[in-house]
């Protein structure tokens, strides 16, 4: 996986549950020295593609996370199957479900302890979070650069279009909210160099990061005119990444519950 010769799929995501990633109902039943895994995944990054996934799945339904558990499951073992999604954007991605009928996995493929599973990945998203906003940063702020060179040459009224301050100021706003956002996730990714608590700044910069991106990309697209909207420039698929972006590891409403669990009180959570 290190020398990118295999691709390793993480299958959290269910057709009834997303957010919700203690009520997952994919099972795995103990047989003897091996698992037997049953359940189906939906809306998994490189399901169509990956060589394997991390599979999350109940090991004890009586509980809720306690009772959550992951194995590393080869996809071309005998009783797997996928299909793939037809996404918006972020195709090469390979989105799609992933089938699991009694597939039977060795007890040495399980990944930790039984019933830790549901730690290890809301752990791992608190990185991915952040990740994820600094990826949509990063196409917001190439476009916003592209823009600029286009507002400086593009004449209206006798004038380039940058001097007006309906092109500047669109350009402005947004410098500064990506400027602001970006530094947000470095603070964030500090905070877990140093083994601090990160999960609000995580979940912040999961909401933030590719709702504000997803605003400037919009605004660029506008600011080319007719020429945004077609695919000769590659506005209109960052545009439809980002929105995709937006939904993965956590839609917006999921990283404010986080971030109201976080300020508010655990005690007043919604679940």
């Amino acid at each position: 996986m290190a020398k990118g010769e295999k691709l390793i799929a993480l299958a959290l995501t269910e057709p009834g549950t997303g957010s919700d990633a203690a009520a997952i109902k994919t099972t795995a039943v103990r047989e003897g020295d091996h698992y037997i895994i049953a359940g189906e995944k939906s809306g998994i990054s490189l399901a169509t593609v990956a060589h394997a996934a991390v599979v999350f799945a109940k090991t004890d339904p009586e509980q809720r996370s306690r009772g959550v558990t992951a194995f590393l499951v080869p996809l071309d073992a005998p009783g797997v199957a996928r299909s793939a999604h037809q996404d918006m954007g972020n195709r090469p991605i390979g989105r799609g479900s992933l089938f699991f009928d009694r597939v039977e996995i060795p007890l040495e493929y399980r990944v930790g302890d039984e019933g830790q599973g549901f730690y290890g990945v809301m752990n791992g998203f608190d990185f991915s979070r952040v990740l994820i906003a600094l990826q949509c940063i990063g196409a917001a702020e190439k476009t916003l650069e592209e823009t600029v060179e286009y507002v400086r040459q593009r004449q209206a009224f006798g004038k380039p279009l940058a001097a007006f301050e309906g092109v500047s100021f669109p350009i402005a706003e947004h410098h500064a909210k990506l400027e602001m956002a970006r530094w947000y996730g470095y603070r964030a990714l500090w905070l877990r160099d140093q083994n601090m608590p990160h999960a609000t700044e995580a979940a912040a910069c999961k909401w933030l990061g590719p709702k504000l991106a997803a605003e400037a990309i919009h605004d660029c697209l506008l600011l080319h005119g007719h020429y945004g909207y077609t695919r000769d420039l590659p506005i209109e698929q960052r545009l439809r990444d980002v929105i995709g972006l937006e939904i993965g590891d956590g839609t917006a409403h999921t990283q404010k519950i986080v971030i109201g669990r976080e300020v508010i009180g655990r005690e007043f959570r919604p679940y």
